[in-house]
């Protein structure tokens, strides 16, 4: 491991050398590669996380330009996983970055992310996420969801059975009824940020922080400690 690479993060008390190696030996999981997944994969790859799966079925659209810094005009039509992972793989040699053209359905998942060490939220499906929760509580694998809505992002950790779970919070999160989400173009890397921060806490044996809400218009910032829901679906103990 090159010591010139992250020796202003080994000075950060929380990190240290001890937790650059260990997070060097670290496999993440990012389901989602538009403009949350994007910018997560490429602050991860920054860190030294050891190996970073990026998962996505989808193509660069025109309409992914205004809030990703990895997609160019010149990537329109092309896989998003695929360039994500030669952008990527360019910016740190040593992690192992690897893109992956696929949907994400009930049928796969668990082959996609059994060997993960945390599952990473880039999704805009709550569908997918009620997979990730379910599969994450299944196995026992952390994962750090992530929303994004006109000027409000959400991030929240959980680790299966010790912290409240998506499927107890699901019933709170907005919804919108139209077909695109409205979401401002700075908001998904300043929340991507956060859950880089997150994950970076939770691959280093830390406990999650809570829902995190920030509104980025109005410059105001929540952490709110949500309670296991006992008769949950997912994680409740009063089934």
């Amino acid at each position: 491991m090159s010591t010139d690479r992250y020796r202003r993060q080994t000075l950060v008390k929380e990190i240290g050398q001890k937790g650059q190696e260990l997070l060097a030996t670290k496999h993440v999981i990012i389901i989602g590669g538009g403009g949350l997944g994007s910018h997560s994969a490429d602050l991860l790859v920054r860190v030294g996380i050891g190996s970073i799966d990026i998962i996505d079925d989808d193509i660069v659209d025109i309409t992914n330009l205004h809030r990703s810094s990895i997609f160019s005009e010149y990537d329109i039509g092309k896989s998003k996983a695929l360039i994500l992972e030669e952008r990527l793989q360019s910016v740190n040699t040593q992690v192992q970055v690897k893109g992956i053209n696929r949907k994400v359905t009930g049928e796969n998942i668990w082959s996609i992310v059994q060997d993960a060490d945390v599952i990473i939220d880039g999704t805009d499906s709550v569908p997918i996420r009620l997979l990730i929760n379910d599969i994450s509580i299944q196995h026992n694998i952390p994962w750090v969801y992530a929303g994004v809505y006109e000027t409000v992002g959400m991030v929240m950790g959980i680790l299966p059975k010790k912290t409240s779970c998506f499927r107890c919070i699901v019933q709170d999160l907005p919804k919108s009824g139209a077909q695109e989400i409205p979401v401002l173009g700075s908001l998904p890397a300043t929340i991507a940020g956060i859950q880089c921060n997150e994950t970076i806490k939770l691959l280093l044996g830390g406990h999650p922080t809570g829902l995190l809400i920030y509104d980025v218009w109005n410059q105001c910032f929540d952490v709110v400690n949500i309670k296991r829901n006992p008769y949950c679906p997912a994680c409740g103990i009063k089934k």
